[in-house]
Parts: C-alpha cells; structure tokens; sequence
C-alpha cells in the first residue's frame, strides 16, 4: 500500500504546472532574505524561470533590481572602501609630503635671511658710525647708502618667499587634484565594470533576439540576462573585482615595490587569469540561458558557434568600453576643476 501511495504522490507532483512547481519550490525555500530565496530557486530551476513571471510569487525581484543587489551594491561597498583607504596614499602622498618638507626647509630659510637683514638695518639704523662695510659691497657705505641697500634686498627676499610660496602652493594643489581624481577612477572602474554587466543586458538582448528570432523566449532574454548574470556571478564577480582594486590600487596599498620587481610577465599572467575567469563566468551565464531557453547548447561551449556567449562577451566589452571612457573623462574633468580650483 505504502508504494502505490508514493506512486500517487510522484504522479501528482509530475501532473503540477510549471508555475505551481516555482511556487512549491519558493514555499520550501529557507531563509528570510528574499534575494537568497530567489537565486536558490534560480539556480535549482533555470528551465522554470520563463514562468516565473506568470507565477506569483510572493517576494519575487525584479531582474533589473535583484542584479543591482547582486553585482552592483557590494561593488559601491568595496569602492568606497577602496577610496577610503587609498586617497591620501600611495605614490603621490609621498610626492606631496616631500613637497611640503622642502617647502618648510626653504621658507625657514628665507625667514633667516629676512630677520638677519632685519637685524643689520636695526644695527645699522642705531651705529654711531658713519660708514658701513656690507658683504654684497666693495666699498664702504654710507648709512643712507647701506639702509637703501639693506631695505632694497630685503624687499627682493621677501618678494621672492611670496613668489614661491605661491608657486608652491599651486603645485600642492595639482598634486591634491591629481591624487583626488587617480583615487576616484582606480576606486570607481571596478563599479563601472560592475555597472557594465548590468546595462549590458539590453544591448545583449538585441543581437541574440536576432539569432533566436522563432523562440518564444527571446523576447525575455534581458530579463534571463539579468537572473543569471546575478546567480552566476555572485562570488565571480568578488573575485573580480578584488583582482581590479589590487591591481589599480596596489601602490596605494604599498605594492609597488613587488608589483616592480616581479616585471612585466607578471600583469601578462595576471590579464590573462583575469580574462580567464571572466570569460568562464559567460560561460556559465550561457549555459543557464539556452536551460532557460529550451534550447540544446552546443557541444563546444567554449567555442565561436555557442552564440550566446559570443553576445554576452561582445555586449559586455562595448559597454564597458564605453562606461568606463565616459567615466574617465569625467574623473578627467574633475582634476582639471580642482586644479583650477583657487
């Protein structure tokens, strides 16, 4: 008896429809965060996310918002992190803190100067003397003659301190502005990177809607996108992401010396690690889109004919391209105004 009613049982769930298996499996899900609850579903069905949509569900993200919860927010997290660790160091701290030691080394210099001139127009101005021996004459003065002298140089030096002082002080400034602005690009392109693989979704929808044009899903694929470049990517794009801030923002972290002594076969590798996983994070992303798709992946995956990848790749690099030369100009900009800044 027990195994006809198990056969029963098994019957009854296989009768189920797809919506009311997402529904069974998001009851059974865990947990109070909705997020988690959803990429768990995701990832256990992605040939049932067509119809999630039609389902119901209780809690269900959006797939714009749940990847800004995915990708984007712990990106602006470890960016300003990064920025706020690394904007008053590195290798243009240093520049800048040698600058104002050599800047107090002359100055106080030039302060000797002036109160030693000072002090001979005081000796000069009170002598019963009538005439004056001065290291910058050759021949003796008069007093009128030495106080003219006297008053004349000291009028150079102090002129001359302001001047520099001057001169200094602009460039302090451009070094404070190029310092601001190099903190917010190395601290902002990994954001930008993460922000490409969000917005890649629609240019990525439009092609391959255009080499699926008779499957009834291919008008979702930004949607699908945005689901699975989220539930693939979660711990990838950590990974990624730490591999940029170190990689743009070592010498703020003191890891220039070694950055220099390994030589350039080591960003050589580094790149190519970098790409490497990035380009089997598509692969993965792929692979749950043609689940989704109901359509039979090819036998190489990792080759030129799996034409999903080839949209996710080339999506992804055009908008990044293009993301992150806007930013750049923008950080660009930001220097040029504080620069100018007076």
């Amino acid at each position: 008896m027990e195994s006809v009613y198990q056969d029963e049982e098994v019957l009854s769930e296989g009768q189920l429809t797809p919506q009311d298996q997402l529904r069974m499996q998001w009851r059974q899900q865990p947990g109070p965060v909705p997020f988690l609850r959803q990429k768990n579903v995701i990832d256990q069905s992605a040939d049932l996310l067509p119809f999630a949509a039609t389902a119901g569900l209780p809690g269900w993200i959006t797939p714009g918002l749940f990847a800004l919860q995915g990708l984007v927010l712990i990106a602006l997290v470890l960016s300003a992190l990064n920025w706020q660790m690394t904007r008053h160091s590195g290798r243009l701290e240093d520049e800048i803190t040698t600058l104002q030691a050599n800047v107090q080394t002359e100055v106080k210099r030039q302060e000797e100067i002036i109160a030693a001139t000072q002090a001979e127009i005081k000796r000069i101005s009170t002598s019963a003397h009538d005439t004056f021996k001065l290291r910058f004459s050759d021949r003796p003065l008069s007093r009128t003659e030495a106080l003219a002298l006297l008053d004349t140089s000291l009028e150079g030096t102090q002129k001359s301190e302001e001047q520099y002082k001057q001169k200094m002080a602009v460039e302090e400034r451009e070094l404070r502005a190029r310092q601001s602005a190099v903190a917010v690009a190395n601290s902002g392109s990994p954001l930008i990177f993460s922000l490409a693989l969000l917005m890649a979704a629609g240019l990525f929808s439009q092609g391959a809607q255009k080499d699926f044009s008779r499957n009834r899903h291919a008008r979702r694929l930004a949607d699908y996108y945005l689901y699975f470049a989220t539930t693939e990517g979660l711990w990838p794009n950590l990974v990624l992401l730490a591999f940029l801030h170190i990689a743009l923002s070592g010498n703020a972290y003191g890891l220039s010396g070694l950055f220099l002594s390994v030589g350039p076969l080591f960003w050589v590798v580094f790149w190519l690690g970098f790409y490497f996983l990035l380009l089997r994070y598509f692969v993965m992303v792929a692979r749950e889109l043609y689940k989704a798709m109901q359509v039979r992946q090819p036998a190489n995956e990792w080759g030129l004919e799996n034409r999903l990848l080839l949209r996710v790749h080339n999506s992804f690099i055009v908008v990044f391209a293009g993301m992150e030369a806007v930013f750049l100009a923008l950080c660009y900009a930001f220097y040029i105004m504080q620069k100018n800044l007076v």
